[in-house]
Parts: C-alpha cells; sequence; structure tokens
C-alpha cells in the first residue's frame, strides 16, 4: 500500500467518523495537522491493511509505548503478532465479525509486546477502513488496558 502517512490518517479518520458515528480526533481541515493530532493522541490507533496476512499500516505513539516498539518497526509487522500465539484464532474470529458488521465496540484481549510483556487491551472499538487500494483494512482505538505480566 502506498500512501503517505497523511492519507493513511485521513483513512482513518473518515472510516472512524462513517462507521461509529463520530470524530476520533478534533478535525481542523488540514490533513496534516490531523495526522499529527492523530498521532498525538492519547489513545492507543493501530491499523492493519486487507492483506491475507494483514500488516500494520498506521500506529500512533501510544500504540508504539505499549508494544514497546519503535512506530517505524511496528508499521510493516503482521498484525497477527499483537498477540500471544494462543490467542490469535480468538482475534482472527474477533477481526472477521468486525469485517462483517463494519464495527464492533467494547472488544477485549490479551497482546504481548516486543519484550514478551503481555497486556489486555479493554473496551476497544475495531472498525473497517474503506479507503485503502485494494481491499478494506481496519483500525482499532482504545485507551483501557491492563498489564498482566
Amino acid at each position: 500500500m502506498n500512501l503517505t502517512e497523511d492519507q493513511v490518517s485521513s483513512a482513518i479518520l473518515d472510516s472512524h467518523a462513517r462507521r461509529v458515528g463520530m470524530e476520533l480526533v478534533e478535525r481542523s481541515g488540514d490533513a496534516t495537522v490531523d495526522a499529527q493530532r492523530l498521532m498525538h493522541l492519547d489513545a492507543v490507533v493501530l491499523s492493519h491493511d486487507g492483506g491475507a496476512d494483514p500488516v500494520f499500516v498506521y500506529a500512533n505513539r501510544a500504540a508504539a509505548e505499549l508494544w514497546r516498539i519503535p512506530v517505524a518497526e511496528l508499521v510493516g509487522m503482521p498484525s497477527r503478532y499483537s498477540a500471544p500465539p494462543e490467542h490469535r484464532d480468538a482475534r482472527a474470529s474477533m477481526l472477521a465479525d468486525a469485517a462483517t458488521s463494519g464495527v464492533l465496540v467494547g472488544y477485549s484481549g490479551e497482546r504481548i509486546a516486543k519484550d514478551g510483556s503481555r497486556f489486555v487491551i479493554e473496551n476497544a472499538t475495531l472498525w473497517t477502513v474503506d479507503d485503502y487500494p485494494d481491499r478494506p483494512g481496519q483500525a482499532v482505538v482504545f485507551r483501557d488496558w491492563r498489564q498482566i505480566t
């Protein structure tokens, strides 16, 4: 997928407004300003493409801090690696449910950081991002999580 950061951010923000019915950040009308607002949001935001083995195409600073990995390394990583191996089937099922409905609110699930530490995300909203080339992707936002190891 060959989109700029501004284009990816706009796709995430536009689809969130359509699917969830509210803005994720206060929009300025300037794609670069809006991309910066999303990058510095106090909630975790991640998005993957719609490939057979989806890869992250977006991660904000809060996501990079939680997964203990630089944004540049998180983007491009297969998104399945965000969950421990024993929780990947449940994650895949949840993603399929969200793809069918277009949005899933209140999701919780165990995840694993680069250093092996584990945490549970809670009250996450997952939605379809329609504006990616080739096929829709998905994005998630959440503010609630708890460390478990």
